[in-house]
């Protein structure tokens, strides 16, 4: 029901893909505009030791090498960005990169998610179609709460995830018998961590969109509402995953990443979806997922059916 919904509402707010896309371009002009200067040296060198040609080597021969080849030259490659990142004269440049790249981008890409849910809501429940860029400004101090919350509580996710594959690429490189199954355990601990994520979180943003609560006491609604639906819910975010995954790598490949463009904001509105989805879902509301057509969680029929029997008595 979720996994069909979520196309179904995705096939008749397709036009937000393109709102999305914008978004993301003003994101990265900006951040570009910002880092350009401090990277410029970094980059330079990094290019000199041919790290970046390395990398695309890696990942255009990740399915086609054997594992622990790809490893060792993980490790190689992984040898010459840390004996450059060593290098005190960039000091400055990392920190204020670091900070930038790994806190400031992530959150400025996190702040569409709220607007955006907002702008789905206004389909689901009554087929008004919001705009997403007054719905942005409208609600900017709820995304920033609600993007430094998410940030904050799924850091250590992401940090377990990372740490989890770095151990296997390097236990592959010692030549034990993990290098036989290196791309299928990298594989499946991304599709298991982010599918854990996106399900355990599922309902923390529609539950700020829907209910205009704060962001801790929407955490706790979120928690409240996944596990009523916690099998449906996870089990849906495995099959978006992977599909995404796929799909985001079929047009990765066969239109030399241009296809990205696309495929990314997409793949952030399906998500996007998807929680709202599973909110409804759990909660037991009536949404629309057509101009015609009404969704009754079984959940809001049983409660009607209660409300019947008990007038009847």
């Amino acid at each position: 029901m979720i996994f069909r919904n979520t196309f179904r509402l995705l096939v008749t707010n397709f036009s937000n893909v393109w709102k999305l896309l914008l978004y993301f371009v003003i994101c990265i002009s900006v951040s570009l505009l910002f880092c350009g200067v401090l990277a410029y040296p970094i980059i330079k060198e990094l290019s000199e030791a041919n790290v970046f040609s390395d990398l695309l080597s890696l990942i255009n021969n990740f399915f086609t090498t054997t594992p622990v080849a790809t490893a060792r030259t993980f490790e190689e490659v992984n040898e010459t960005i840390v004996t450059i990142m060593t290098e005190s004269q960039f000091t400055f440049n990392y920190i204020f990169l670091g900070v930038f790249v790994f806190f400031i981008v992530p959150l400025a890409f996190e702040l569409a998610q709220l607007p955006m849910g907002e702008v789905i809501y206004g389909y689901m429940a009554s087929q008004t179609k919001y705009s997403f860029s007054s719905r942005y400004f409208r609600s900017f101090g709820s995304s920033i709460k609600f993007s430094l919350t998410k940030y904050l509580v799924t850091v250590l996710f992401n940090l377990v995830s990372v740490l989890l594959i770095y151990c296997m690429v390097h236990l592959a490189s010692l030549g034990n018998i993990l290098y036989y199954f290196l791309d299928i355990i990298i594989l499946g601990i991304l599709v298991a961590f982010v599918s854990f994520k996106q399900t355990l979180f599922a309902c923390f943003m529609p539950s700020i969109a829907v209910l205009q609560i704060g962001p801790f006491k929407a955490l706790g609604q979120n928690f409240k509402y996944v596990f009523k639906k916690f099998g449906s819910i996870f089990s849906t975010s495995i099959l978006l995953v992977l599909l995404s995954f796929a799909f985001n790598l079929i047009f990765c490949v066969f239109t030399l990443t241009i296809g990205l463009i696309v495929t990314i904001p997409l793949t952030v509105l399906v998500f996007v979806i998807f929680q709202m989805v599973s909110f409804f879902s759990a909660q037991g509301g009536r949404y629309y997922v057509y101009t015609d057509t009404l969704v009754s969680p079984k959940t809001f029929e049983e409660q009607i059916d209660i409300e019947s029997i008990k007038y009847l008595i």
